[in-house]
């Protein structure tokens, strides 16, 4: 899978230094991954969540669950799109959501 949006995590990484590592396994599982739907994703990161609205995003939970990726997949284009990078809290307060 190609991940565009990487800049994010960067930026996110040096605000939170100790999420750089877990995100760096991150993008190295999805590079390398070929999934046509989300049943290939879920068989993946079985934490993922499909989160539906304006856009089908896909939540992941990385680094033992502290921190969330907001992303987009899209499958027929080979690409995850970061929409934003959270740690749990920032996540549950919700303002991601729009």
């Amino acid at each position: 899978m190609i991940i565009l949006g990487k800049l994010k995590l960067k930026d996110f990484w040096d605000i939170h230094p100790e999420a750089r590592t877990p995100l760096e396994r991150w993008v190295k599982v999805v590079e390398n991954a070929a999934w046509n739907n989300w049943a290939d994703l879920k068989s993946t990161f079985r934490t993922a969540d499909l989160v539906t609205g304006t856009k089908k995003l896909v939540v992941f939970n990385v680094g033992g669950n502290k921190y969330r990726l907001i992303t987009v997949v899209n499958y027929q284009g080979v690409l995850v799109i970061i929409e934003a990078a959270l740690t749990h809290r920032e996540y549950d307060a919700g303002k991601w959501k729009g």
